[in-house]
């Protein structure tokens, strides 16, 4: 995938022959079209949901029935009952358990590249 070190490398290389302006401009445009998959969308106020969403992702890569499944288990066992996750992909993947959050402070939502995950507590 794209990291912001490759976009700033890419980035000053193409500073480096300064006579090439039109190309400069091409490759701005290209880069910053970039910028939201290296930038995460992110609402997560709490660290161990932000880490529970990420180890689910390492161990389920693209199962998104498994990674919901295993979201809500884990919350329960480490946290309490009544967990639910949402996991959508741009794909058109989808995975979720019923979902009627009344705590804003209890969920944490992630954008990782062109998945949106949602965990959170439902009673």
């Amino acid at each position: 995938m794209f990291h912001l070190a490759s976009f700033i490398g890419i980035l000053l290389m193409s500073f480096k022959d300064s006579r090439n302006a039109a190309m400069n401009s091409i490759v701005i445009l290209i880069l910053l079209s970039m910028i939201p998959k290296v930038i995460p969308h992110e609402n997560c106020k709490s660290e161990k949901l932000r880490e529970l969403i990420l180890e689910t992702v390492g161990l389920y890569p693209h199962q998104y029935s498994y990674q919901a499944k295993y979201m809500k288990k884990q919350a329960e066992e480490r946290f309490g009952n009544w967990w639910s996750a949402v996991i959508i992909s741009d794909r058109g993947g989808y995975g979720m358990s019923a979902v009627y959050d009344q705590y804003r402070n209890t969920s944490c939502e992630m954008q990782l590249f062109d998945t949106y995950y949602w965990l959170g507590r439902t009673c």
